[in-house]
């Protein structure tokens, strides 16, 4: 008999402690994720791109290479300038960075660390 009580009690304990999991709401299951749009331009030297990121409240905006540079590094959004003078068919990545925390644009109430949150433009100078 004192089995079936230790059973008993044990499978209360964890109803209760499964019930309490999933009341308290402490489990997120959405997916955060942001982009970039557009996320590949061709430029000629002189020429200009704006690049919009969504998915996230703020970014900060970093670029590689010298063939383009930025207006701005932090923003919803970035002008990205051709640099006159490249080399022919230079690639440069833009990348914007998730800052801060925020929510998905569907939830409201659940609020994340932006670790990890990134997305990449492709800046190809003619």
């Amino acid at each position: 008999m004192k089995n079936h009580l230790s059973a008993l009690a044990a499978a209360v304990l964890a109803g209760a402690a499964l019930t309490a999991f999933f009341a308290s709401g402490c489990e997120d299951s959405e997916s955060y994720s942001i982009s970039v749009s557009p996320n590949y331009a061709k430029l000629k030297p002189g020429q200009s791109v704006t690049l919009t990121a969504s998915g996230w409240e703020n970014y900060t905006w970093s670029i590689d290479g010298s063939a383009a540079h930025l207006s701005a590094t932090t923003g919803k959004s970035v002008v990205v300038t051709a640099e006159g003078g490249s080399a022919s068919n230079a690639v440069v990545n833009v990348v914007a960075t998730a800052v801060g925390s925020g929510s998905s644009s569907g939830s409201g109430t659940n609020s994340v660390s932006s670790a990890g949150y990134t997305a990449k433009a492709k800046i190809v100078v003619e």
